[in-house]
């Protein structure tokens, strides 16, 4: 795979895409961590998993050979602000909960996990 940027460009693009996602998702009123910092988890927060779709949207046009203007800051900006309102507002639809989820069935979850 060829790719016609210098490393710096690429690492500063990756920068880029994630912190305009955490910026646009706490605009979003979403929180910055989740409630409950526990292993299967499926709340949704600006640290995660916003940042990782906007550098893995990023990696997808960067593979294809597509960088736009400015040597792929302006679409860096792009996927950073897609990935937030995605996660904010279509996470829920594309990546539904499980139906047993809730508080109370949390450490059933994992205490049958770990059995």
């Amino acid at each position: 795979m060829i790719i016609h940027l210098s490393e710096t460009y690429i690492i500063l693009n990756y920068l880029i895409a994630a912190i305009v996602s955490i910026v646009i998702a706490l605009g979003l009123r979403l929180p910055l961590l989740p409630k409950k910092q526990i292993r299967f988890s499926f709340d949704k927060s600006a640290v995660f998993p916003t940042p990782i779709f906007a550098i893995g949207f990023l990696a997808i046009c960067f593979s294809v050979n597509f960088f736009w203007v400015y040597d792929g800051i302006i679409l860096a900006v792009f996927w950073g602000v897609v990935s937030a309102y995605f996660v904010r507002f279509a996470f829920d639809y594309v990546f539904p909960k499980p139906l047993n989820q809730n508080e109370d069935n949390v450490d059933d979850m994992n205490n049958e996990i770990n059995d």
